[in-house]
Formats: structure tokens, sequence, C-alpha cells
């Protein structure tokens, strides 16, 4: 069958665009997923989306009005060189009320987006690509009905749900045929991007841009795009028209809007004053980042005041300390160069020829990790100097040296073997190295490569079921435990599930420092993990959930019965209450605080339900799901079962994030980029 007119199942958007990449693996929406696609949920849905859209047709009806606000769970990772960013983790609630904006207001955004996307090299568009890559490295076509089969680790690797493009990064623009010809048929360059931009996008913001058009402001009813859009980025974030949740996709989606917005107003403005696109200047926009070329150095000047000009309208401050500018060629950091070298370097280590060469080699060669000697310390010493000569670039030097390491080991998947007689010492020469490089920048996305690198060995090396090889692996990472005391406790969420499947045991003292990690940042989703890992050793397993028995306690007697889920504590909540390691009285406060959620959105006997009503109590079923037998299931939230093979997991989702990609020729042409 052809894939012209072919949809996605409409729920994939819950799983794909409404959660940070940087979440614990055990939290998804995978369960509410699930819960969602049986058939009587979804004859609830269908009726939904025809009553939202019946009544956004009525100039009169408020959409997605109040009473599904609700507060999202904020956390930091580390993002930047010695910075920390805020994300967040919008509720249940929220996610089931974007999932129907985008369903009856999609058509409109996506329009928008082709109407004004001049600037933008990376926006959203509808999506037609119906391939998914499978854990098998199979490629398999992806229908409606396939959802159940499909797999929800496979759908929720893209992280989107419509087609982003024309370039998917910063890096493969940077290192695309339209970048270098921008350098040569320009004198001129400049870069620059907005000071904490989703934090600073005031929500009525997108109202304003109504005001300024008289024609779409006399449109401008409640139903308005731009009026939803607004309202929506408030419930969701706690009522505030301060900034917008960052993480999810969605968000991107959001601010692309008004990014558009920003860059239609300079183009008509310098269009004006007789500066023409394509010939006096080009700009490239990758969300907030700006790339400006121009002959003339004015031209790029009166640009820049522009942006600072019309950007200070709707809020948003460009940050004069990240500006560059100068003459073209725009070269290549210094960093970049020696960082290429010693990527080159520990290449090296890998065999680089062809698979086909590598079948002919004898059976005794054919391994792909070299067995010459590795001088390992001499090369950590060549990275500690580079990391301090370039300290201010460590967050990209310890990602490229980490994924140059993945990238070789992860050949194993495509049928060669890792190791010859020596396996064990090249492999622990090898994650020493790896340990020894993460510790310069220890970040969320590093710690799941490193994961991802240990998986692929353990398929030759059995770090699980070999004594010895799991003895000297545990040595290696404790050796490096003072990454787990020094390093942000949110970012080191999924160590704690990796070291319970491999029985890796931290000192004493490090767990202590974690513990006390754990009650600073007042995080549920860390306390879950922390009370998994804690399993390997029973009465530290039972001193820890009775600390986070009365963590939990404490914190939901701080919820008032007057909006639960516009408090941060109802998040315990909602991670907890179907923990089976909490006692079942306390999990029963938890349920009576659901019930009465969905008790109240319920409104009284024969009272005509708002959608938003519908969806809390919906919401409120999938929470107090009951097994047959009478017991709640173990998974919901969180996955307090933990995972099967959570290495593996780790590793699908480092490496495969290619579902729903382009999979066939490249019909792209200058804006082609296959990175």
């Amino acid at each position: 069958m052809g894939w012209n007119g072919l949809e996605r199942n409409k729920l994939d958007y819950i799983l794909t665009d409404l959660l940070p990449v940087e979440i614990s693996e055990l939290f998804s929406f995978s369960q509410l997923y699930t819960f969602l696609l049986k058939k009587e949920n979804q004859k609830i849905l269908d009726a939904l989306i025809q009553e939202i859209k019946q009544n956004k047709a009525q100039s009169s009806s408020r959409m997605f009005e109040n009473g599904w606000s609700t507060k999202p769970l904020k956390y930091k990772i580390l993002k930047g060189t010695d910075t920390m960013r805020e994300m967040s983790v919008i509720q249940p609630f929220s996610a089931l009320n974007l999932f129907l904006f985008i369903e009856c207001y999609q058509k409109e955004i996506l329009n928008y987006f082709e109407k004004h996307h001049d600037y933008s090299i990376r926006y959203h568009k509808k999506s037609t690509d119906l391939y998914y890559k499978a854990k098998s490295g199979r490629v398999t076509q992806y229908f409606q009905d396939q959802s159940f089969r499909a797999g929800r680790g496979a759908i929720q690797q893209a992280g989107n749900y419509f087609k982003i493009g024309p370039f998917e990064s910063i890096n493969s623009f940077a290192d695309s045929r339209v970048w270098r010809m921008c350098n040569f048929k320009y004198k001129y360059y400049a870069k620059l991007d907005y000071k904490a931009c989703f934090d600073s996008i005031y929500t009525h913001a997108f109202t304003w841009i109504i005001e300024r058009n008289v024609v779409d402001a006399k449109d401008a009813v409640n139903s308005h795009l731009l009026v939803t859009i607004d309202r929506i980025l408030q419930n969701i974030n706690g009522r505030s028209s301060n900034g917008i949740v960052v993480g999810p996709e969605f968000s991107r989606m959001m601010a692309e809007v008004l990014l558009q917005h920003i860059d239609n107003v300079i183009s008509v403005s310098l269009s004006k004053e007789n500066i023409i696109y394509n010939v006096d200047y080009v700009a490239f926009r990758y969300v907030d980042d700006i790339f400006l070329f121009a002959n003339q150095p004015q031209v790029i000047e009166q640009i820049l005041s522009k942006y600072k000009m019309i950007g200070e309208r709707y809020l948003l401050r460009l940050n004069e300390l990240k500006l560059t500018k100068g003459s073209t060629p725009c070269l290549p950091k210094e960093w970049l160069e020696k960082t290429r070298q010693l990527s080159d370097i520990i290449g090296d280590f890998f065999y680089q020829g062809r698979k086909s060469d590598y079948d002919k080699l004898p059976e005794d060669d054919q391994f792909i990790v070299k067995t010459e000697f590795i001088s390992v310390d001499r090369i950590k010493d060549e990275i500690a100097v580079l990391v301090k000569e370039h300290s201010e670039d460590r967050r990209t030097i310890v990602s490229f040296l980490l994924s140059t390491l993945l990238n070789n080991i992860s050949k194993k998947k495509n049928g060669y073997t890792l190791f010859g007689k020596q396996r064990l010492g090249k492999a622990l020469l090898l994650i020493d190295m790896a340990l020894y490089v993460y510790a310069f920048y220890p970040s969320f996305d590093q710690a799941r490569k490193i994961i991802s690198i240990i998986a692929y060995m353990n398929s030759e090396i059995d770090f699980k079921g070999d004594d010895k090889a799991h003895t000297k692996l545990s040595r290696t990472i404790n050796r490096y435990s003072f990454i787990f005391c020094s390093g942000n406790v949110f970012d080191l969420c999924d160590w704690f599930p990796f070291f319970y499947e491999y029985n890796i045991v931290l000192d004493t003292k490090t767990e202590n420092h974690l513990i006390k990690a754990a009650e600073e940042c007042n995080d549920p989703i860390v306390w879950a993990n922390l009370l998994l890992y804690s399993q390997y050793y029973r009465p530290f397993f039972d001193e820890l959930s009775k600390k986070v028995e009365n963590i939990v306690e404490k914190q939901i007697l701080r919820i008032s019965d007057k909006e639960p889920m516009m408090q941060v504590e109802f998040w315990y909540v909602l991670i907890f209450h179907n923990c089976p390691y909490i006692s079942a009285t306390l999990r029963q406060k938890m349920s009576d605080i659901i019930n009465d959620i969905k008790i109240k959105a319920g409104g009284g006997k024969g009272k005509k339900l708002f959608p938003s009503a519908v969806t809390t109590q919906l919401i409120c079923d999938f929470l107090e799901q009951r097994s047959p037998s009478g017991n709640k299931p173990e998974e919901s939230l969180f996955n307090w079962k933990g995972i099967k093979n959570f290495a593996d997991q780790i590793t699908y989702r480092t490496y495969q994030r290619t579902v729903f990609k382009r999979y066939r020729k490249n019909t792209y042409g200058l804006y082609a980029s296959l990175d």
C-alpha cells in the first residue's frame, strides 16, 4: 500500500510531544496512551473532539476554559557550561487537553507555519512519513490501526509527532550546503539569540499579535487560535502568564507561532526600506537562534536593530553577551578542530573498514576493537588539557567524544563483534575512558550514552552473570563515585535503575549524599528512582521506604481541597498513588484525593459536563484503574515494576530516535541534512 493520504494514530501525540526528552526513563505517558486506546475511551474522545469543533465554530465559545488548570513539576538539569535549566513535566490532565487542542487546531497552526516560515529552518509540517525503525533494525510501515502492534517504545522515540524541517538540528544546518554557500555569497555574518526565550515569552503576547492586525482583531473571538494559545499555555503552567513550560516539543511549536510573527514583521519592514531578502541578506532562525548573512555591514546592523526593537515589543530581549558578528567565512572554533583530532584518535581504536571487507577477515580476526595497546592515560591527559583550554565549550567537547565512542561501539547492532580474546580488559579500558570524559560534564544525555556503551558490551562480556566481570565493572564505576556526589541528582536519575539491573552498589557515603540531594530538591521522581535502587539490600530498602512514606504523607497533607491539581504537592499523588512499597492506608488517602477531584468535576447529577470536566474524569479513571482482582496495577505514570533489560531500552532510545523519520531518497535539494 502507498503512503499518500495515510495518517498516524492521533493519540501518538501524547507519547511524542508532551514530555521533555530529559525525563526519567521510568516516567512516561505510555500507560495513559494504552488506557485512551480502549474502544470505550476512544468513543469519549471522538465525541469530545466533535463537541469542541462545534464550539469552536461558535464565535462566543470560550475554548479550553479554566477548570483543568494544573501545576507542572519543575526540575533542573545541567545545560550550558555551569548553568542549570529549569524543565517542566505537565500533568496528565494537561496532556489530554493539549491532545484535544492539537487535534482541533492543527490545520490552522500548520497553515500559519506554511505562510510565515521565511526565516525559520525548524518548523512543523504534517507528517506523511509513516515509517519507524524497529529494534531489530527493520524498517516497518505504520498504519493507524497498528498502534498496538507498533510498540509504544518505538513510537515515543521520535520526540515529535509532526515532520520538522528543513533542518532537524543546528549542527545539520552548520554542516549543510546552504551554510557553506552563504559563507561564499555574502561578506558579513552575525549570530544572535533571545535571552531566556521560553522563560521570557508572555502568553498575552499571542493576543497582542491580533491587536496589531486590525483585520484579525475584528475576528478575535474566544475561539481564535491565538486567544486559545494564550489561555492554554497558562492552564498547563499553573495559570502563569510569565513564561511557557520548557521541555515538551509542544512548547517549541507554540513559541514558533510568536517567533515567526516577529520574523515576518522584520521582513516586511526591511522590504519597505528596499533591503531585499535573498539579495541583500538572508536570515535563518532555528527556534531562538538566529543567523544573518549580508553584503553590507550596515545591513547586518539594521537587522540587529529591528530584532532588538520588535523583540522587545513582545518582551523578548537579545542576549548581548552571546552576540557574534564579523566577516565571512564563519570558521569553526579552535576547540572543534582539536576535538575532532582527539575524536579521530579514539576512532582509530576501532576497525573502520567496510562491512564487506570485515566479513572476509579470518573468523579469529572478526572484531572491531583493535588488539593494539590503547594509551588511555595519554588520551586522558590530552582531554584534560583540551577541556581546561576551552572550559566554556566542555559540554560540546564531552558530547562529541562520547558520541564517537558510542557510534563505534554501536556497530555491534550491524553484525559486528566488538572484542577478541582480551575482551574484558579492553572493555574496561574503554568504559574507564568514557567515565573520565563524562566526569567533565555529567549531564542527563551523556549519562545515557555511558549506559548504552555498557549495554552494547554486555552482550559479549556478561557483566551481570560473570562474577569477575561484574566485580571489575563495579570497581570501575565506583572509582568515579565522586560524579554522583557532585552531579545534579536529576541528571543522574537513569543511573539508579541501571545500577539495580546490573547489581552495582555505590558506597555508603555516596548513597547518603544522594539521599541528602533528594531531600533538597524535593522531587517525587527522584525519590521513586532511589527507592527502586535501594532494593539490593533489604535493611537499606526498609529504611528508605519508611523515609519516603513519611515524605509522601507530609506532602499530601499540605494539599487543600480547593484545586488540588494546582498544588505542586499533588505530584506526590501522581507518582506514588499506586506505589507497592508504601502502606495501603496511605495509598487510600491518595485515592480519596483523586476520587474527590472526579466528583467535583461531575458537578451534580444530570448536569451537562464541559469538555474539561469530561477529560478530568477520564484521567481520574485512569489513575484509579484496578485489576480484576481488585488490586491496583503496578504501572500508571511511574513504572514501579522497573523495566526488564533497562539498559537495552536506554540504548534503543539513545541511538534509535528515528521513528517516522525520512527513509526515502532525499528530495529536499539544498535544504537536505542527513546527519
